[in-house]
């Protein structure tokens, strides 16, 4: 993914955190995101004015990977609902995705990353095709 916790959408964020926990932590989490100021650096220097972020999760605290691995599931699941017709899914995206800095997709056939990355992308959130690898597995004949 590229540049996958500057971009989360904040509020469709916090939309999707009102299903699975409860008020009270929403707001928590709101309170964390909110207010977030950002400043460019260059070569370790300080350039330009701060200013106040609206969207992406901090980086470099325990949270953020976290919530966007809901977002990215919450995405994941959208997409998997709504492609028409159902045997279509699997071939469009795969059962299984694994997240630890980047996401990879395991599947019996290979994935069309472009149809992915269309799909993802309503959700803002964006497939570096020029960083995709392939990798195919297989078994010897004679196992």
């Amino acid at each position: 993914m590229s540049a996958a916790f500057d971009i989360i959408d904040r509020k469709s964020l916090l939309d999707i955190l009102k299903t699975i926990i409860d008020e009270e932590e929403v707001r928590i989490i709101r309170f964390l995101l909110g207010n977030t100021v950002v400043t460019t650096k260059v070569n370790k220097t300080t350039e330009g004015k701060p200013f106040i972020s609206n969207v992406g999760t901090p980086q470099g605290d325990s949270l953020s990977p976290v919530l966007f691995i809901i977002y990215l599931e919450h995405a994941l699941r959208d997409i998997r609902t709504n492609i028409s017709p159902p045997t279509d899914i699997e071939r469009l995206l795969p059962r299984e995705v694994a997240y630890a800095d980047d996401v990879d997709f395991v599947s019996l056939e290979f994935v069309k990353v472009e149809e992915v990355q269309k799909a993802l992308e309503r959700h803002r959130l964006f497939v570096n095709v020029d960083k995709t690898d392939f990798t195919t597995l297989s078994r010897n004949a004679k196992d």
